[in-house]
């Protein structure tokens, strides 16, 4: 089990085969021969979860899930913006962008240990700070969308952006609040 899941990731990211699908802002962007499969992952979890409010018909559980997967999916694009975005402001952008079923790496070549602490604290800020911004934005046009399917996706991807901004502020293993923490605490903590 810890080869499978391992920081959330179904693959194994040092072993499995990347495959070059072109390159965005100068960084490689590479799938996996299984990233095919992360829509499926997304809206069976969210059909899963669904059937916990019993008053949805078939139709609507479909609709919201696949509203869902949408949404998870321009998140995930919109998180690696952020960080490619963060990284290209301190001159430390990632090198190749490895896009997996359940979620997108970082990679970066070379010795990271050189870099400077503020360098590894913006590059990791990039991407939930980039989804706080794209919520707060669509927090603020919800109000205009008529009823329907923009609505609804405009309600997606608030709520994914939003947990996507929040949790990688999470202090845990392969998030990037374990730098953004590790280096915060690094430059407040006397040597």
């Amino acid at each position: 089990m810890s080869k499978i899941l391992k920081n959330g990731i179904i693959e194994d990211v040092d072993t499995v085969r990347r495959i070059p699908i072109g390159r965005f802002w100068g960084i490689n962007v590479l799938v996996t021969p299984f990233t095919w499969l992360g829509p499926f992952v997304f809206f069976t979890l969210h059909l899963l979860l669904n059937l916990l409010h019993t008053q949805l018909t078939v139709p609507e559980r479909l609709y919201q899930s696949l509203v869902f997967t949408i949404a998870v999916e321009i998140t995930t694009v919109l998180h690696a913006f952020g960080h490619i975005l963060s990284g290209k402001m301190v001159h430390s952008a990632m090198d190749e962008l490895l896009m997996t079923t359940t979620r997108d790496v970082n990679l970066y070549h070379g010795n990271q240990s050189s870099i400077p602490g503020h360098v590894h604290l913006v590059r990791s800020l990039g991407g939930p700070i980039f989804n706080l911004m794209v919520a707060g934005v669509c927090l603020g046009i919800a109000p205009a969308i008529p009823t329907g399917f923009w609505s609804d996706l405009t309600a997606g991807l608030i709520s994914t952006n939003l947990f996507f901004g929040i949790g990688s502020f999470l202090p845990i293993r392969s998030v990037d609040g374990e730098i953004i923490w590790r280096e915060l605490r690094r430059q407040f903590t006397p040597p």
